[in-house]
C-alpha cells in the first residue's frame, strides 16, 4: 500500500479526507477506488463527501473560477428586451402574479429566463419583480387583495423598503 494510500483511508471526517485526497499524489481513478473503499469502512456517503468538498476552499476556489464570465454569457443569451424598456402596467404585472407560482417543495414553477422571455425582458429584472413581490407580501400580509398587491407592485423598491406609500406620507 503507498503512503498517500494509508493517509486517505486513515481519515476520519470527510472534511479530512478531502484534505488529505487533495495533498495525494495519486491519479483520480486510483481515488474513486480509495473513495468507495473509505466509505465502506467509515459510512459516510458520497454526499458527504460532495458537502465537505464544496466547503474546501481549494474547490471553493476552483468552483468560482470563470464565474463572471459564465454569468455575462448567461446574461446576455438571456436578454429578451430588443433594445426596448419593459412598462409594467396593470395587465402585465397580474399575469406576472398568475405565473410567479412556487410548486410543493418551494420552487418557482418558471424559471427567471422563461418569465423574461414571456415578457421580453430580462433575467434581472424578472429577479427585481420577484423581491418586490415579496416585499409587497411582507407589508399587506397573506390575506391582501390581488387589486392591492397590483397597486404596490408599481412602486419602486426603495418605497417598499421604506414601508410603503403610507409611511411616505
Amino acid at each position: 500500500m503507498k503512503k498517500y494510500e494509508k493517509i486517505i483511508l486513515d481519515s476520519r471526517t470527510p472534511d479530512e479526507y478531502v484534505d488529505n485526497s487533495l495533498k495525494s499524489k495519486l491519479t483520480p481513478a486510483e481515488k474513486a477506488a480509495l473513495a468507495r473503499v473509505w466509505m465502506q469502512q467509515t459510512g459516510f456517503t458520497k454526499e458527504d463527501i460532495l458537502h465537505a468538498r464544496n466547503r474546501h476552499p481549494y474547490w471553493k476556489k476552483k468552483k468560482m473560477e470563470g464565474a463572471d464570465e459564465r454569468t455575462q454569457r448567461r446574461l446576455a443569451m438571456h436578454d429578451y428586451t430588443k433594445g426596448k424598456t419593459v412598462v409594467w402596467d396593470q395587465k402585465k404585472l397580474q399575469e406576472f402574479l398568475e405565473l410567479n407560482k412556487k410548486d410543493a417543495s418551494g420552487r418557482y414553477m418558471h424559471k427567471d429566463w422563461e418569465l423574461a422571455q414571456k415578457f421580453g425582458t430580462t433575467i434581472p429584472s424578472i429577479q427585481y419583480m420577484r423581491r418586490k413581490y415579496k416585499k409587497v407580501r411582507d407589508l399587506l400580509g397573506p390575506k391582501a387583495r390581488k387589486e392591492k398587491i397590483i397597486e404596490y407592485m408599481g412602486y419602486s423598491e426603495i418605497v417598499l423598503s421604506n414601508g410603503g406609500p403610507e409611511k411616505r406620507r
